[in-house]
């Protein structure tokens, strides 16, 4: 049997089965690698957007991982919408999961990609695009780390441009502005375990020990519920998990 007949096959029983959760809208194959390519219905904000479902009247809210754009009222909130809207709308994106699947909101979490239609023209990581042109703020929250030091580099580079809000906002937005992160520091120099939780209620509890790579950069709220931790036991006794990203 021919690929595209298996792989045709295989699309309609997962269907019929309502496995696939969402529809998929056209395959290309570049290159062996299976692409499944989704239109982009509407743009709701700068880090999500509509895509067609299953049917004429469901569309599915997509929540770009590793991105956080201005909420409504901040500054740089419609720039960062209609530089999404006039990137990927009526387009159609790569969907790529990392580790989670969706948030509390039912959001799938992804990364985006939008396909170049060539081979030899590079795609666009719609994360990196809005960060690079300062729509985005990097927040890479764990277990989703997959494109964790390309979003650092290219975030390092805006900010020293002063590209987009970094350079527009007087008032940054809340996930913009350092002041709003607290960076709460061990009482005991023995207890460096960092257990976080998360951020917008999309934090499963993960614990970092040195030599992870997001470990300098996990910030501990005390507020929101992180706390150090002085062995990796009394983490996991705690409902904490060890982040995939450690060594081991």
């Amino acid at each position: 049997m021919k690929t595209a007949s298996i792989i045709a096959a295989l699309t309609l029983l997962l269907a019929a089965t309502g496995v696939t959760g969402y529809k998929i809208v056209k395959s290309k194959n570049y290159g062996g690698v299976e692409e499944n390519l989704h239109k982009v219905v509407s743009v709701i904000d700068g880090d999500t957007f509509y895509i067609k479902g299953d049917s004429d009247d469901e569309d599915i809210r997509v929540r770009i991982l590793s991105a956080f754009a201005p909420e409504q009222k901040e500054c740089y909130f419609e720039e960062s919408k209609q530089a999404l809207k006039d990137l990927i709308e009526g387009k159609e994106v790569r969907l790529d999961k990392d580790i989670s699947g969706a948030d509390d909101y039912g959001r799938l979490l992804r990364h985006v990609v939008l396909p170049s239609g060539a081979e030899k023209e590079d795609n666009i990581l719609i994360s990196e695009y809005l960060i690079r042109n300062g729509f985005a703020k990097n927040v890479v929250i764990s277990p989703d780390v997959q494109h964790e030091q390309t979003l650092d580099i290219v975030e390092s580079k805006a900010i020293k441009e002063l590209a987009g809000i970094w350079g527009n906002c007087k008032d940054l937005p809340k996930y913009f502005n350092k002041e709003e992160i607290t960076d709460a520091q061990p009482t005991d120099r023995n207890c460096i375990i960092k257990g976080n939780v998360g951020q917008r209620g999309m934090g499963e509890k993960i614990y970092f020990i040195p030599g992870c790579s997001p470990y300098t950069r996990t910030k501990i709220n005390i507020e929101d519920g992180d706390k150090y931790f002085c062995t990796e036991e009394e983490a996991q006794e705690n409902g904490f998990r060890k982040s995939e990203s450690c060594p081991g």
